[in-house]
């Protein structure tokens, strides 16, 4: 719904009919009793309502506001989103008593908006409100924040239209513009016209920047804000920005920064101010595109939930529907992969390997990437990914498996990949290959494990409470790698001289033999499991 309404306030060119839209489908959305728009006028330090829907007083409906004063002051500023569960009682709020009058008379009590702005510019603010006591959810104040950053784009550019016409306007009227002035507003207008209809079709940024080099007669890239480049016109090389551009022009959309637009060479004013209506379709496109990468991984979430649980409750049409938009069907043999990912690339990797995978469904889950695919050389594609962006490869696996042994595969899947973790090892590991550690490790993590299965180490737990030692730690790294003593102080960073006197103190506890068979395997598959529990390799 969001990126319809983005799409249809996109389409708008009138003003007052642009409002008009804004707050209709703010108020549908939220499902508020009113909303309104506000336009700040900086001359008299205040906000005025320019637009509202559902509002009943004409003192209401024309409220003035100064900058700071009550919700709609405080978010016309341009801080932050705002709201109050009940204005008349909220001393947080800069009440003013002729506001306060109005708002009582309108029997308001519920208010939240969230201010517009554009390439830095505050310029009004989006606002619903009720008239009872409400608590807005972040997703409701999300809404209306996503709506108020796409809306102050298409506000600012049916002002903008509407400025430009009014100037052809007094140009044609009173002919004492230039021609030069003519021409570039002109310009400006087919420029607009021309963008426009590109974002329309498609949120193609790297077709605006096109549309825009052919206009200016130079090269733009588009940078992220670390610098690297996202996109650039057809005939720039997009491996080879220029290390100062002539001109450089910041891409926002609300307060977030986007990225940076970059020409070369130098422009003059005429044809900056044609690059700066480049940055804003730059925006807008990078919004539309990220509204339908957003759709499409909410909707990957979904099926991914769908298949890991109880897909006799899904009717087969429709889970065969969604199924088939990613190239997958209900019939297909099923691969289960987690792949370790860091928190601060979640992002980008998920982008990344969406694009290298075939019949695949990616999404967030458990702190790591979950990969569901129908391909049998899953492997092959995700090694030589990880090798092209140069990441760390840690991937547990199940399957193959049918749909109804898909939550199973993904279970083995991830316990695979913890064990990577717990080790410390790179690779791909089938959690079919744990045997039985696996099934320990599963019923560990699922507090079913009878506590008499780790009671051959309790000496070793307790000793180490008492003194603060590190006596389970270094058991456990010393079975781990197969009683090698010199590995084990590399790992816990100690003379190998400690690490024996350690190993004599940990046989005086578990007494003799507690390092061969048959006790190993039992104090082995105990650490082990404890280590599942608390991270003894951490």
């Amino acid at each position: 719904m969001l990126l319809d309404t983005a799409t249809d306030l996109t389409a708008l060119r009138d003003v007052e009919a642009l409002l008009q839209a804004i707050v209709r489908r703010t108020r549908a959305i939220v499902g508020a009793d009113m909303a309104y728009i506000s336009l700040n006028d900086p001359a008299r330090g205040d906000t005025y309502i320019r637009r509202s829907d559902g509002v009943a007083t004409a003192a209401y409906r024309t409220l003035r506001m100064p900058l700071g004063a009550g919700v709609l002051g405080q978010v016309a500023t341009g801080l932050a989103p705002y709201q109050t569960s009940e204005y008349q009682a909220d001393r947080t709020i800069a009440h003013d008593p002729e506001v306060d009058e109005i708002v009582r008379a309108e029997g308001v009590h519920a208010i939240m908006g969230a201010p517009l702005t554009v390439a830095g510019r505050v310029i009004g603010a989006l606002i619903v409100a009720d008239r009872r006591p409400r608590r807005y959810g972040p997703e409701e104040v999300g809404v209306v924040e996503s709506i108020a950053a796409q809306a102050a784009v298409a506000i600012d550019n049916s002002l903008r239209f509407e400025e430009i016409a009014r100037h052809a306007e007094r140009l044609d009227r009173e002919q004492r513009r230039s021609a030069a002035e003519l021409t570039l507003a002109t310009r400006v207008l087919e420029l607009d016209r021309r963008l426009m209809d590109a974002v329309m079709v498609a949120p193609d940024v790297r077709r605006v920047l096109t549309l825009g080099a052919g206009v200016l007669d130079c090269d733009l890239w588009l940078l992220d804000p670390a610098g690297v480049v996202l996109a650039a016109s057809a005939d720039a090389r997009a491996d080879d920005p220029p290390q100062r551009p002539g001109t450089a022009l910041a891409v926002t959309a609300a307060t977030e920064h986007l990225g940076t637009l970059a020409a070369a060479p130098a422009l003059a004013e005429p044809e900056r101010a044609l690059l700066e209506r480049v940055t804003v379709h730059a925006a807008l496109a990078l919004l539309f595109a990220r509204a339908e990468e957003d759709a499409d991984l909410r909707g990957q979430h979904e099926l991914h939930d769908d298949l890991l649980g109880d897909t006799g409750s899904v009717p087969r049409e429709r889970l065969e529907r969604r199924m088939r938009r990613w190239g997958l069907h209900p019939d297909d043999e099923l691969w289960c992969v987690a792949v370790a990912t860091p928190p601060a690339d979640l992002r980008a990797r998920l982008q990344v390997l969406r694009a290298a995978g075939a019949r695949a469904v990616l999404t967030a889950h458990e702190q790591h990437v979950c990969v569901v695919t129908a391909d049998p050389a899953w492997e092959q594609t995700l090694r030589r990914t990880a090798d092209r962006h140069g990441w760390r490869l840690r991937a547990g696996s199940g399957g193959p498996a049918t749909l109804a042994g898909l939550g199973d595969a993904h279970r083995r899947a991830a316990l695979a990949l913890g064990s990577l973790v717990t080790l410390d090892r790179d690779g791909v590991l089938d959690g079919g290959e744990l045997g039985m550690l696996g099934a320990l490790l599963g019923l560990a993590r699922s507090g079913e494990l009878p506590p008499s299965l780790t009671a051959g180490i309790d000496p070793l737990v307790a000793y180490d409470a008492e003194r603060s030692a590190d006596l389970t730690r270094t058991a456990f790294y010393y079975l781990e790698s197969d009683g090698n003593v010199a590995r084990v102080a590399e790992l816990l960073h100690l003379h190998r001289n400690t690490v024996r006197q350690r190993l004599e103190r940990i046989g005086a506890l578990l007494g003799p033999g507690w390092d061969v068979s048959p006790r190993r395997l039992d104090t082995h598959l105990a650490l082990r499991v404890r280590d599942a529990q608390v991270g003894l390799g951490g």
